[in-house]
Formats: C-alpha cells, sequence, structure tokens
C-alpha cells in the first residue's frame, strides 16, 4: 500500500494545474524566442551563407513573416478540429516539439533560400499546433475563475520570449559567432522537451454523466485514459456539433465573436507600432537604435508586471470592463502619438517637447495595452464552456476548445499580418499622423463593441436571458 502511494505521487505532480502551466508557458516562450530569433541574424545567413544581395535582405525577412502568417491560417483550423476528436493532446504536445526541432535545425545549417523558407516552413507549422493546443490545453486544466490570471502568466511568458529571442541571438552572435547563437536556440527546446516529457494531463471534468459525484476521483484514476465513445449517451451523439455546424453554433455566441474581434485589433495595433516606430523615430527625432531600443522596451515590458494583475482583475470583474477601458483610454494616446513631428502642431514640436511627448506617449500606451491580453483566448475558453453547459455533449466527448481557440489563433494571426501592410499604406499615402488618426479610430470603435457584446463575471444564465 505504501508503495503503491509513493508511486502516485510522481504523477500527481506532473499532472498537477501549475506543472501544466508551467510547461505550456515554457512552451509559448520556446516558440516565441524561435520566432523572433532569427531577425539579428537574418542578413548574416541571407548575405554571407546564401550569398543574396543585402538589398533583397528587408524582402526576405518580409516573405518569411508572411509565409509563417499564411501557413497559420491555413493549418490552424484543421489542428483545432482533429485535436478535439483526439482523446489525449500529448501527442499533439510532443510531434510540435519534434517538428519544431526539424524546422530549427534545417534553418541553422541552411545554405540556400529554398531551405531557409522550408525550415521557417516547418516551424510555422509546429508554432500553430502549438499555440491551438497549447491554450486548449490550459483550458482543460484550469477552472473558469481562474483563467484571467493563468492567461496573464501566459501573456508574461511570450512578452519575454518576444525580446529575449532577438536579444540573446544578438549577443551572442556578436561575442561567438554563429553557432554559438544557434546553441541558444537548442538549448531552450532540450528543456522544453524535457518539460512536455515530464507533463501529464489532467483534463478538466465537463461532467458529462447525469450524477458529477458518480465519477471516479482524478487522483485515483488512471491518466490519460481515453473515454470510449459508447459511454456518450446516444442522444448526445445525435446533437453533437461537427463539422461547419460546430462553427455556426460558435459564431451564433456573440461574446465569443466581440473577443475575436477584440483579439484580432489588438494584434493589428501592436504590429503597427512593431512595424513603424523605429523608422518615425529615425526621420523625426534622428534616434538610432539605443533610443529605438530603449522605447520597444517602455512599449513591452509593462506587460511582464501588469499582466497577472489585469488577469486577476478579469477573473473578479469579466473581460468587459477592462477592455472598455484599455480601447477608450488608447484611442487618445494612439491620435497623440502621431502628433510629435507633425507640422500641424507646431506647439508639440518646440526644443525637446516633441520627443518628450513621444517617449511618454509609448509608455503609457505601453501601460494601457495591458488590459487586451487574452481577450480573445478568454472569450473562446468560456464560449465553449457556456454553450455546453446548457447543451452538454453538443461539442464532442473532448469538447471544443481547440476548435475555439483555433479561430481566436487565426485572427491574431490576420492582425499580425494585416496590421503593417495597413500601416505602411496610411504612411506612405498619407503621414505617420494619419495612420495614428486610422488607429484611434479602430480603437474607439473597439471599445464600442467590447462594452456592448463582452461580458462581466461568467453566469450561466446570464447567457439564457439574453436570447431569450
Amino acid at each position: 500500500m505504501a508503495s503503491a502511494s509513493l508511486s502516485q505521487e510522481p504523477a500527481r505532480w506532473r499532472s498537477s494545474s501549475a506543472f501544466i502551466v508551467a510547461t505550456m508557458a515554457m512552451a509559448l516562450f520556446t516558440d516565441t524566442f524561435l520566432y523572433t530569433f532569427i531577425v539579428p541574424i537574418l542578413p548574416y545567413m541571407s548575405e554571407v551563407r546564401i550569398g543574396l544581395d543585402p538589398d533583397n535582405t528587408q524582402r526576405m525577412s518580409f516573405a518569411l513573416l508572411s509565409q509563417s502568417a499564411l501557413i497559420s491560417v491555413i493549418v490552424s483550423p484543421f489542428i483545432g478540429h482533429y485535436a478535439d476528436k483526439s482523446g489525449t493532446k500529448r501527442v499533439w504536445l510532443l510531434s510540435s516539439l519534434v517538428v519544431c526541432l526539424i524546422g530549427t535545425f534545417a534553418l541553422a545549417v541552411s545554405m540556400s533560400v529554398v531551405t531557409v523558407f522550408t525550415g521557417r516552413l516547418v516551424q510555422a507549422l509546429a508554432s500553430s499546433v502549438m499555440w491551438v493546443i497549447g491554450f486548449s490545453t490550459i483550458a482543460d486544466n484550469i477552472k473558469q475563475e481562474n483563467l484571467g490570471k493563468v492567461y496573464g502568466l501566459i501573456s508574461v511568458a511570450v512578452a519575454v520570449g518576444t525580446s529575449a529571442g532577438p536579444m540573446l541571438s544578438g549577443i551572442l552572435f556578436d561575442l561567438g559567432g554563429y553557432w554559438v547563437a544557434w546553441s541558444s536556440a537548442f538549448v531552450v527546446i532540450v528543456i522544453d522537451i524535457v518539460l512536455r516529457l515530464l507533463m501529464l494531463e489532467r483534463p478538466k471534468d465537463k461532467c458529462k454523466g447525469p450524477d458529477a459525484d458518480d465519477l471516479p476521483d482524478p487522483e485515483n484514476a488512471p491518466l490519460l485514459q481515453p473515454q470510449p465513445s459508447e459511454v456518450v449517451p446516444i442522444e448526445l451523439r445525435m446533437r453533437e456539433r461537427t463539422g461547419l455546424r460546430f462553427y455556426i453554433t460558435l459564431f451564433q455566441h456573440r461574446k465569443f465573436v466581440a473577443g475575436a474581434v477584440s483579439y484580432f485589433v489588438f494584434a493589428i495595433l501592436t504590429a503597427s507600432f512593431d512595424t513603424t516606430l523605429p523608422l518615425h523615430v529615425r526621420d523625426v527625432f534622428s534616434w538610432g537604435s539605443t533610443q529605438t531600443g530603449l522605447l520597444f522596451v517602455a512599449l513591452q515590458s509593462p506587460g511582464i508586471p501588469l499582466s497577472p494583475i489585469v488577469g486577476w482583475v478579469k477573473d473578479r470583474l469579466g473581460t468587459r470592463r477592462p477592455i472598455t477601458i484599455g480601447f477608450l483610454v488608447l484611442t487618445p494616446l494612439t491620435w497623440l502619438l502621431g502628433v510629435p513631428g507633425d507640422e500641424r502642431f507646431p506647439w508639440a514640436n518646440e526644443g525637446y517637447r516633441g520627443h518628450i511627448i513621444y517617449s511618454v506617449t509609448v509608455a503609457l500606451i505601453g501601460i494601457t495595452i495591458c488590459a487586451l491580453n487574452g481577450a480573445g483566448t478568454m472569450e473562446a475558453t468560456m464560449a465553449v464552456d457556456e454553450i455546453e453547459s446548457k447543451q452538454p455533449g453538443i461539442f464532442g466527448p473532448n469538447g471544443g476548445y481547440s476548435r475555439a481557440l483555433s479561430i481566436s489563433s487565426m485572427g491574431w494571426t490576420l492582425g499580425s499580418f494585416i496590421g503593417p501592410l495597413l500601416s505602411g499604406v496610411l504612411v506612405e499615402q498619407g503621414s505617420y499622423f494619419a495612420m495614428c488618426c486610422a488607429l484611434a479610430a479602430i480603437c474607439l470603435a473597439s471599445a464600442l463593441n467590447a462594452y456592448m457584446n463582452l461580458g462581466t463575471t461568467w453566469d450561466p444564465g446570464e447567457e439564457d436571458q439574453e436570447q431569450s
């Protein structure tokens, strides 16, 4: 008896919510780390190893970004569909690591354009799996009242990975050369492999049966045990929403649609800032890489301490008020961002006044934009829970998290792709101020969307009242 008890202890911590969240945070850190890792060393890869003309480096960078976005948009719905049909997500998580390792190795040894794009394509496939399955695994194992805090912590991991990738690769490349830089990427992957091999799933009980007390104790039940379809009542299987019917049901849920739109706009904003900020401060203020880097620190670093706090607030108040306030505050800030350097506002360009206004505005945007973290993912998770609470089994024995979260992932990817295109056209055809005015208008419309359609703390009866 004692030996059996001891043998169960490792499985308990390996399947604990804390360890699963830590593993998924590391997985998404790895993904964003590898996504941005290549940026500082891409000029060396394209010009020295491949032998391209330096004038083509920027074009190659944009093409790689476009390829990753396109792959994610295409494959995410398929990943969500088949992941929800499988009884376990462990195979998906481990397979994505193998695919990621292959793609990273191909990139590292590449000596041709074809190999670079092939390696990046393989990495994009692994990334799509990780984003959909990673968030779905979290949704399976975390109670709804803790989703905000957990997604806040995940946002921290993503932010750190995004910042650490180019910083570490650039430093190691300068100090030790090409292969020393790539060694850090493989070390991160190895750590991720160890954690994912240790992790065991502990799916969240959906109480499909009539009496939840009759269900086995999850601490003593075998882990990763698939549920045979025979135990699902035939009437539940007959009304299960599959294929196109699943998405029709999901898009009839207005909170889900509002969350996905908010997530899409969030991606447009961040991508637009990242794309236009370096060129604008260079042209207007004659700032170099050091000043630009400090601006990005001011824009991105507030999310590290503030995201968990914002998540805690969302767990208590719901997503409506934080996201509405976030978009409302971003509206004047985004407009003000375009004022310094514009000749129509001479009061903002006297001496160093424009420098100060722009820097302070960027810092305030970095603080405010934290309110938008987790918009699409939280609403997607809660939408599935709300629909299933009224119609148990409607999304099948394994639920619909993966399919719902794949839509959110597509929205973020599309926003990240459209953002640079939209901001680039507005700046070229108009001005930086025109771009900021357009983004401010989008923020104002998004605030209205959030206020009218997002929810407060979840109440299963609330949605019934709204639809009646």
